[in-house]
């Protein structure tokens, strides 16, 4: 992605439901968590937009006002590491929370 495209991603995530903004597009969904999991794994479903009727495995990592989260926009695995590897669809983002 290019660097305009990666400064206009937002993340909302409030009560199992998620929306991710890229430059203005919206994406929305639901997501659950399993903090018991080593590393921790979330399962994200799309509700509307492009990735509606889509469900991706993930793993996450919360650290402060820092988010990692590792896709598999194939969905077909949860990802064991956080790493983007080349040649598969793994997609490792990290987020930072915006100051009120």
């Amino acid at each position: 992605m290019t660097d305009a495209a990666l400064k206009s991603i937002s993340l909302k995530l409030n009560n199992g439901k998620y929306e991710v903004s890229v430059g203005g597009a919206p994406d929305k969904g639901t997501y659950t968590l399993d903090s018991t999991s080593k590393p921790k794994s979330m399962t994200i479903t799309g509700t509307e937009g492009p990735n509606q009727g889509k469900t991706f495995p993930a793993i996450y990592e919360l650290k402060g006002d820092t988010l990692r989260i590792c896709y598999d926009l194939s969905g077909a695995k949860r990802p064991s590491e956080f790493k983007s590897i080349a040649g598969t669809r793994l997609y490792l983002v990290t987020y930072n929370r915006k100051k009120e």
